[in-house]
């Protein structure tokens, strides 16, 4: 498996150094994906949608979990308040890229060598009247001897709201994320940021949410998603969803290629504290397992 993933490594994840910007941050994004940022009570729905910054609740949001071989990924969120509203979010998030052998032009091996992906995200309103944010994003990548540094921007709208039924609330957003260039780069080509342009639609009622994604992602074309979100009573919630994303991660035909796309999610709270694990099957490179942990203030 290791000889299989140094092979595809640089076509599967980084054919741009900053291709990791399309991985889901937190295990709720993992398994109800894009429309996590819909309706943004999590401050790790910044990640996915800046104008998540107006409903973000006081809790400090962190997980941690595997990517594939020994790959590792975890996250942090919070938003101050101020006068009892939010009014700025920051999210931290890295992907540890493992090790792996460093041989010369013959094929000696030399070493090991690792990599580390840290990005630093700043969320603030922009027109709070539209429900209009914005994001600050600063990524620094490191393999090796080798680093690079970007920056860039991201904005998301709230638009048509409106109340469905009694207890049910339809709502849009649009989201465009990664805009922004590279400026200290690993040689003399600069990278392209992976520029992503999102629509979101979902319905959240009092015991469950749904929702549907469609988006553009720079060099990568078109996908969409779909998830529900089911709240049973009042401690236990279940989620699953379905990305067309994953659709090219399999390099043989075998039982698991059929399960890719899909992701599985289940959520307990208890009092301040919330727990959430997610499972992503991941072809023939195994399996993704994340869980969060959210403490209310």
């Amino acid at each position: 498996m290791r000889k299989l993933i140094l092979i595809v490594f640089p076509v599967l994840l980084w054919a741009g150094t900053y291709d990791y910007l399309k991985i889901p941050v937190s295990s709720k994004e993992s398994s109800i994906f894009k429309p996590h940022g819909l309706f943004g009570e999590s401050p790790s729905a910044l990640f996915v949608n800046p104008a998540s910054i107006f409903e973000a609740s006081r809790s400090l949001d962190a997980g941690y979990g595997n990517y594939i071989i020994d790959m590792h990924q975890g996250y942090i969120s919070y938003p101050f308040y101020r006068r009892e509203k939010p009014f700025i979010g920051v999210g931290i998030h890295f992907l540890h890229l493992g090790k792996f052998t460093k041989t010369d032009t013959f094929g000696n091996i030399k070493g090991e060598y690792s990599g580390q992906n840290i990005a630093l995200d700043l969320y603030f309103p922009v027109i709070k009247k539209y429900k209009i944010a914005g994001a600050f994003e600063l990524y620094y990548n490191l393999l090796d001897e080798y680093n690079s540094l970007a920056t860039a921007i991201s904005l998301g709208w709230n638009f048509f709201e409106k109340v469905a039924f009694k207890d049910g609330l339809w709502r849009n957003s649009l989201i465009i994320k990664h805009i922004g260039f590279e400026i200290k780069s690993f040689d003399k080509e600069r990278a392209e940021l992976p520029l992503t342009i999102l629509w979101i639609s979902g319905i959240r009622f009092n015991t469950f949410q749904a929702g549907i994604s469609l988006y553009y992602t720079l060099n990568s074309g078109f996908d969409a998603e779909i998830s529900y979100l089911y709240r049973w009573g009042r401690y236990l919630k279940v989620a699953f969803g379905y990305t067309t994303a994953y659709r090219d991660v399999n390099v043989e035909e075998n039982i698991r290629h059929l399960f890719s796309g899909f992701a599985l999610g289940m959520g307990i709270d208890i009092k301040r504290i919330s727990l959430f694990y997610s499972y992503t099957p991941f072809g023939v490179f195994g399996d993704i397992h994340r869980i969060d942990i959210s403490y209310k203030f």
